[in-house]
């Protein structure tokens, strides 16, 4: 019980913290969309980002109209 909740406190203090940026690392999308980091770096051709070096950014903005865009395009589909 004491674990679980200390995980529920972790995730509301990363929601808080990713809620105030607007620019996102790879770990931040992943958290954001639910999946792994390594998922999200398979799928960075898909989601617009930028290049700094060896590091990958995200706009929030754009993630986000992204991931719209493509709930909307499964919608569609169905």
């Amino acid at each position: 019980m004491e674990a679980e909740l200390r995980q529920q406190l972790e995730e509301i203090k990363q929601l808080t913290l990713l809620g105030a940026k607007n620019v996102l690392s790879v770990n931040d999308v992943a958290f954001l969309l639910g999946k792994s980091p390594k998922t999200v770096r398979n799928m960075v051709d898909e989601i617009p980002h930028y290049r700094n070096g060896h590091g990958i950014w995200f706009k929030r903005s754009e993630v986000e109209a992204w991931q719209c865009q493509v709930k909307h395009n499964v919608i569609a589909i169905k």
